[in-house]
């Protein structure tokens, strides 16, 4: 049994892979945010700073994500994970603070610290978080996926509330209308803007700080004692296999089947000899998830010693990267982030700016940002738990959250325009069904290609992050302009339709 030292270290490291998280809520407070920077671009320093579009500051963010989360495994190599992440903390920090002084002469200069440095470090951060939390709880892993990627989103309710507070104590109205979007110009709002930027970032690095002092790296295989879970949900006890029904992942049932008596050890799965008379097997504990990628050796035995088991049908596969790519499911998964995030991107950038045209309160605005990371991690959690216990395939909650994109998306347009509460209402149950991306996409990657490649398999799904990054600016800029906010709100329903369909027709037991 572990100790109360390892369960200590254990549960600290959990929670501080929460809270390295923190710098992730820049996507949800940058729809309250976006609103007071633009109209700091348009009337405090036009037209000096205005050198590029602002759109491109959250779409290249997300883009900035995918090449982070590939460098991951070099860096852990070479690094160590916890190193890795603390490199990736520094990052942030100097992204977030620059940002409050750079914001004052350079659009562009503002989008390649959120782009080439937030993204980046924040996709690191993602990959270390994720490789934390799996090593120390493979058994809860989508579970934890669900409150992991829920603590940016639940720091920008507080985070929120206090720019509003200070940007904008008085509720006073957008009061210029620059074509069909609407700004602030009153100087009491814009002369703070700098400082609230400056504020968000050193609450995030403080955070991130904290994160890193709590975490340990996952224990080695070998140190685990002899009652562990392993990566693919079964629980190793002595000569005893117990799987573990609650989850779906293909155990190691061929582990005890007769096979010839013979001696052979490796790094963390070792059989036992001396029971050749009755057939039975002792092993100790599998390596846990992601933490096989860290060393090249222990995956190359995992992987020989699993093709040296008898052919079965039960028998587990890691899939390799360039296997992965091949098979539909991959961009099954592809097209749903793909469609997802283009409606999230838009929903962050525009929720609150294209309410201001049909909603003149600033503060009841405040409060739908408020309660969107309230729902989605809500959201986050049903969906978590309801993957962990076998209730939805990952098959499931695609068509489930694709059905409800299209449906909401294609009366976004029309909400705001009847009454304020029914665009609460919209906003919210989109946000609920957005969130299911962050739960479900590095699930996926791990039930459907196995835990050896993790870190690169999801790595390459985080592509869309790519895709949707230099997507989004174009296609908004030339929808918005030249057929207004109706099409580019129906261009997601659209979207989210054409990939519904694409899922249906995809085949997900490989």
């Amino acid at each position: 049994m572990w100790t109360s030292k390892q369960k200590c270290v254990k549960y600290c490291s959990i929670v501080g892979a929460h809270l390295v998280m923190a710098p992730s809520s820049f996507l949800w407070i940058y729809g309250n945010l976006s609103a007071y920077m633009d109209s700091y671009f348009q009337f405090a320093c036009y037209p000096k700073c205005v050198d590029c579009d602002t759109q491109w500051i959250l779409a290249l963010y997300v883009a900035g994500c995918f090449p982070g989360g590939l460098l991951t495994k070099i860096l852990v190599k070479r690094l160590g994970l916890k190193r890795t992440g603390v490199v990736a903390m520094v990052i942030c920090g100097v992204a977030l603070l620059g940002s409050a002084w750079v914001l004052q002469h350079s659009v562009a200069w503002t989008v390649v610290l959120y782009s080439v440095f937030l993204g980046q470090a924040v996709g690191v951060n993602f990959s270390v978080s994720y490789q934390i939390v799996g090593g120390w709880a493979p058994d809860k892993f989508a579970l934890f996926m669900a409150t992991v990627t829920s603590i940016p989103t639940m720091l920008s309710i507080i985070q929120n509330q206090l720019l509003t507070a200070y940007l904008n104590p008085e509720n006073l109205d957008a009061d210029a209308k620059v074509g069909p979007r609407t700004f602030f110009s009153q100087p009491e709002i814009l002369n703070r803007v700098p400082m609230a930027v400056a504020v968000y970032g050193a609450m995030t690095f403080g955070l991130q700080l904290v994160g890193y002092i709590l975490i340990t790296n996952p224990q080695s295989p070998s140190s685990l004692e002899t009652f562990s879970t392993s990566s693919c949900g079964c629980f190793f006890k002595n000569n005893e296999t117990i799987k573990d029904t609650s989850d779906n992942l293909t155990c190691f049932d061929d582990l005890n089947k007769d096979s010839n008596a013979h001696k052979r050890e490796i790094n963390g799965l070792k059989k036992d000899n001396n029971n050749t008379t009755n057939g039975s097997k002792s092993y100790q504990s599998v390596p846990s998830i992601m933490h096989l990628e860290d060393d090249d050796a222990t995956r190359n035995s995992v992987e020989s010693e699993v093709t040296a088991l008898p052919d079965s049908e039960d028998k587990p596969k890691s899939w390799k990267s360039a296997e992965a790519v091949k098979t539909p499911v991959f961009y099954a998964l592809l097209l749903f982030g793909t469609s997802i995030l283009y409606g999230l991107i838009l929903k962050s950038n525009y929720y609150k700016q294209f309410a201001l045209s049909y909603i003149n309160d600033d503060e009841y605005l405040t409060l739908v940002g408020t309660l969107i990371p309230i729902i989605s991690t809500i959201s986050r959690i049903v969906f978590g738990t309801c993957l962990d216990k076998g209730l939805l395939s990952i098959k499931d909650a695609m068509i489930l959250s694709l059905s409800l994109h299209t449906i909401l998306s294609t009366f976004w347009y029309f909400a705001p325009q009847v009454n304020a509460t029914l665009y609460l209402i919209l906003i919210l149950c989109l946000a609920g069904t957005q969130s299911v991306y962050y739960v479900l996409m590095p699930t996926a990657a791990l039930r459907i290609y196995g835990p050896v490649h993790f870190s690169t398999n999801y790595g390459l799904l985080l592509s869309v992050n790519l895709i949707v990054g230099f997507l989004t600016p174009l296609a908004f800029t030339s929808l918005f302009h030249s057929l207004g906010w109706f099409w580019l709100f129906t261009s997601v329903s659209i979207a989210s339709l054409v990939t519904l369909m694409f899922v249906i027709f995809t085949d997900f037991d490989i």
